[in-house]
């Protein structure tokens, strides 16, 4: 299917102008008022982005413009108080998982801080497998939950990886050597794991693999799996879930209830009244103190 430049949707206009600004295209055009001529920028940015020449832009020729748009440094990659990098993993992390994308988003704080400074993966839900490409995350609901200018007193790094599946603690350890050895201001004892619905289900599984690699999870809307919990007694866990989402509702307080009798003392629960499955996200990402609590932790030596 082919998509006409007249019914283009706002968001993506927009966002393929800014690149073409980016790209030094549009910033000849102008009547004598020193006005942008916005059909003279169109065209000109129609041209360079719709490859074959036909006068329209395919699903094909819009997703190369938004992953060219990503790999900019600065400019168009940057976002708020974060400067955006792709990183490419290397070919072991495909290894462990052929559904991992090779490429992943990763935000560097601008603010300069002293010593180490953590990392935060987010963890996409269901909906994300769907996505070919890693620029679509780019800026999405929960990037900009953590990049917000009114969290900027947290200074960390921000990973979204993507997979095409359920997500593989094997890939994800690897993905996260892979970050430690390339950027030395990483601090290995505070790396965090946030998820939604997918994500967070793969957020608990990675815990239970590997509950020695991570500092703190915040798992959002899944079900619990309660084996492995002995592993996970030491691990600060902040999970949450909405009464109206049916089976998780009860999973999640069934793990917190587990865990406590397992002598965890660092486990805790919030159930969101009424809130179904699609509400659960913009609840827990609004959730008072929530990175206060996140980034008070430390992994256990």
């Amino acid at each position: 299917m082919r998509i006409a430049t007249t019914t283009l949707p706002t968001v993506v206009a927009v966002a393929l102008i800014t690149l073409t600004v980016h790209q030094g295209v549009a910033d000849e055009s102008g009547d004598k008022a020193g006005k942008p001529d916005r059909a003279a920028m169109r065209a000109k940015m129609l041209k360079r982005i719709d490859t074959n020449g036909d006068g329209k832009l395919s699903r094909e020729e819009l997703a190369k413009a938004r992953s060219e748009s990503a790999k900019r440094p600065g400019g168009a990659g940057k976002l708020e108080n974060h400067r955006l990098e792709v990183v490419t993993f290397p070919q072991e992390v495909q290894d462990a998982d052929s559904n991992m994308n090779k490429d992943a988003l990763l935000y560097h704080p601008i603010k300069k801080s002293e010593g180490k400074i953590p990392l935060i993966v987010l963890l996409h839900g269901a909906g994300g497998t769907k996505q070919k490409d890693v620029s679509a995350f780019k800026g999405n609901r929960d990037v900009r939950w953590v990049l917000t200018p009114a969290n900027s007193k947290y200074i960390a790094k921000i990973l979204v990886p993507h997979s095409r599946s359920h997500w593989n603690p094997d890939a994800l350890n690897k993905a996260v050597d892979h970050l430690l050895s390339t950027n030395d201001d990483i601090d290995k004892d505070r790396i965090y794991c946030i998820g939604y619905s997918l994500g967070g289900l793969g957020t608990w599984n990675w815990a239970r693999h590997s509950p020695e690699r991570l500092a703190a999870i915040v798992p959002v809307a899944f079900i619990a799996n309660q084996s492995d919990l002995k592993k996970m007694v030491d691990l600060p866990i902040w999970a949450m879930v909405g009464t109206a989402d049916r089976r998780r509702a009860g999973s999640i307080p069934s793990m917190e209830k587990a865990l406590k009798e397992l002598g965890s003392t660092v486990v805790k629960t919030t159930i969101f009244q009424g809130t179904n499955h699609g509400q659960s996200a913009n609840r827990a990402w609004s959730q008072e103190g929530l990175l206060e609590w996140l980034f008070a932790q430390s992994r256990k030596k």
